[in-house]
């Protein structure tokens, strides 16, 4: 599943060396990005024709919609391999030699990774001037695209109070699905999310990893990921991740069983407020191509397409469309969200939380 979150390791190698030697293509011609006009980029993106895009999978933050765009305007022809955000940068890396990806969608915190791995390129797209400096790299090499914030989807069936918080969790007798901790960037930041609520923080996750050690032992911990499947079988109580997600599975949900009653809430306790970043491949086979496909999904169409995923787009001046306002949790739930702009500070969180995770808490829920 998309933005599964762990470090780089030796088997993520192993396995983009395998791709690489199928249909792998030598590396584009070394060009700054940054000093090449649109007019330039779009004319050599057409002649290039296609893009592969890794992590930007169709279901995920409505990446459908902008593909779909991007080759009707451009005439680009995509595809994309789901992978996780270590992956992204793991097959940059060692597929440079033969590179078959060009651009990739990466958690907040691998934007710093992917510059540290000397794997992305800089582009600065025509709205640049209007994204948080906090949200991107000052030379271009990353820029968040759109923000989640800490969510909770709870199904009525077995559920009966309200949860929008993790006080009210931790009062009620609900089972949690959080989803694999060790390698998932969302699941992660729900655990950061709950170390917030309940008096810790980025450098302090005790109160959290306290919270889910009293929910493992009393076998309320969901073992399992998941799933449309599971969740129109009633199998799941309460899931926490990004608001775009929930409310993504509440209406999928609705759309097989009519009958559902799901309700979504911001934890208004721990609402942290993450991004993932748009990171283009270093090697990229069709690199004008992929700055293209960057400076699209920052336009303001671009930024409409995320929202129509139930994503926050990153560029506050762009006005969304009244219908797309109404599908999203009230505005007012978002008034005391806690945005993660120190992006060192946030991947060593979730590398702590990881290791904690594997060696405190899935022992108690074997």
């Amino acid at each position: 599943m998309k933005k599964r979150m762990l470090q780089v390791a030796a088997g993520f190698c192993a396995a983009a060396m395998v791709m690489a030697g199928c249909g792998a293509k030598e590396a584009a011609e070394s060009v700054d990005l940054r000093e090449v006009s649109l007019d330039e980029i779009i004319e050599k993106a057409k002649e290039e024709g296609e893009i592969a895009s890794v992590g930007m999978p169709a279901d995920w933050a409505n990446w459908k919609g902008s593909w779909e765009a991007i080759t009707e305007k451009y005439g680009i022809a995509h595809e994309d391999t789901d992978m996780s955000s270590a992956e992204e940068l793991s097959t940059f890396d060692t597929e440079k030699d033969a590179p078959t990806k060009d651009m990739g969608d990466v958690g907040q915190a691998f934007g710093p990774t992917a510059m540290e791995m000397d794997v992305v390129q800089p582009y600065k797209a025509t709205t640049w001037d209007s994204i948080p400096d906090w949200a991107k790299d000052p030379d271009g090499n990353w820029v968040i695209t759109y923000l989640g914030t800490m969510s909770c989807m709870q199904n009525n069936k077995n559920v009966d109070e309200t949860i929008d918080s993790w006080k009210a969790l931790a009062d009620s007798d609900c089972t949690v699905t959080i989803g694999d901790v060790v390698r998932g960037a969302s699941s992660q930041m729900a655990v950061l999310s709950c170390a917030y609520a309940l008096g810790g923080g980025i450098d302090n996750l005790d109160p959290a990893f306290e919270f889910f050690e009293k929910l493992a032992k009393e076998g309320r911990l969901d073992a399992g990921a998941y799933s449309q499947e599971r969740m129109e079988r009633n199998e799941i109580d309460v899931l926490l991740t990004w608001d775009y997600l929930t409310l993504q599975y509440r209406d999928l949900t609705l759309e097989t069983v009519p009958e559902a009653s799901i309700d979504c809430h911001v934890m208004k306790d721990g609402a942290i407020q993450s991004g993932y970043c748009l990171v283009i491949n270093k090697y990229a086979p069709h690199p004008y191509s992929a700055a293209l496909a960057v400076e699209y999904l920052l336009s303001d169409e671009g930024q409409i397409d995320r929202a129509k995923g139930y994503a926050r787009p990153i560029r506050s001046d762009v006005e969304l469309p009244e219908e797309l306002q109404e599908k999203m949790i009230d505005d007012a739930e978002y008034t005391d969200t806690i945005p993660m702009t120190d992006n060192d500070a946030v991947t060593e969180a979730c590398t702590e939380i990881a290791s904690r995770w594997e060696e405190e808490i899935i022992p108690l829920m074997n």
